[in-house]
């Protein structure tokens, strides 16, 4: 994916393919999602729930994809109203949940057992912020209050000594603590960190599923390349959308010898190489769930031949990838 505008020209093969339209890209879209749609809508993903590993798996990979779909949408509408920071979030966000899908797709149970863990591991952190944060503001209000109560007396009997003395020099007042004003938050996800029973809070990093996808890739015929160019285009993605770094910043600065601040990012727009790589890891996920529980995908896999990167540079819109 591109970070500027003029990224996939570096190192292009002259005799590679043309990048696709705007159109195309939009057309594409829309059939995929319509097709997604219809399958998932179909009584063969009428799933009843037993209760079973499996089940439990193939519900959670059909929501990985589902999630996918909603987010390939959004990025669709941020394009059509040029809302470059917008598809610049909803690129990173759909690269994550496009990494995780596959990783639970095909590191099976195990795999999801693993977010399941990190998902409590989140839910753990949180609420224990929170009840820390809770108890501070508590005891924090009690302490102001009895400091305050103390400084009270205190100005009382410096009011009165300035009262009998009026010849000489007054004494000043102490300061009056402050007392928070805020309310506790209440919050408290001890249920929702129940509903996981025996599984053990543990972090999930990002760049721990990149490394399960490139074991993976080989032994389950998905890929015989290593994930960590994706894995290095969503730290990209991080840097120029989701944090206010430096980059950011500098991308609002018009230069001349008088520098102006920019109404918007003026260092190129990165929209059409979001959608593509969402729609072509969208059509890759869409013809692996579904697919492989024998729905078929023709829409998927048109796509996915269509846009298939190419590590040798052939193919325009992967520079580099």
């Amino acid at each position: 994916m591109a970070v500027e505008a003029d990224t996939a020209e570096v190192g292009k093969d002259p005799d590679a393919p043309p990048p696709p339209t705007p159109e195309e890209l939009s057309d594409g879209i829309a059939r995929l999602l319509a097709e997604v749609a219809d399958v998932l809508a179909s009584d063969r993903w009428a799933i009843l729930d037993r209760g079973s590993e499996h089940v439990t798996w193939l519900l959670y990979d059909a929501a990985a994809l589902r999630h996918c779909c909603r987010l390939l949408y959004e990025l669709e509408i941020a394009a059509a109203a040029n809302l470059e920071l917008a598809a610049r979030l909803l690129a990173r966000a759909h690269l994550e949940t496009w990494l995780v899908g596959l990783y639970i797709h095909y590191g099976g149970f195990e795999a999801l057992e693993r977010v399941a863990q990190d998902t409590r591991c989140g839910l753990e952190a949180t609420n224990n912020d929170a009840k820390h944060f809770d108890q501070w503001l508590t005891g924090e209000k009690r302490s102001s209050r009895q400091r305050g109560q103390r400084v009270a007396r205190t100005n009382e009997g410096i009011a009165k000594w300035n009262e009998s003395n009026p010849e000489a020099p007054g004494k000043p007042m102490l300061e009056v603590p402050y007392v928070p004003q805020l309310r506790t938050t209440g919050l408290d996800l001890t249920d929702r960190i129940e509903d996981f029973g025996a599984y053990e809070a543990q972090s999930l990093a990002v760049s721990e599923v990149v490394d399960a996808l490139t074991e993976l890739a080989p032994l389950k015929g998905f890929g015989r390349e290593s994930f960590r160019p994706i894995y290095l285009i969503y730290r990209v993605l991080s840097a120029i959308g989701t944090h206010p770094t430096m980059h950011v910043f500098d991308a609002y600065f018009l230069p001349g010898p008088f520098i102006r601040i920019a109404p918007l990012p003026v260092n190129g727009s990165i929209i059409d190489n979001a959608r593509i790589t969402a729609l072509h890891a969208t059509a890759f996920l869409a013809s692996a769930v579904l697919g492989e529980q024998g729905s078929p995908t023709p829409v998927a896999d048109e796509i996915r031949g269509w846009l298939a990167p190419d590590p040798s540079g052939r193919s325009a819109w992967a520079p580099g990838v």
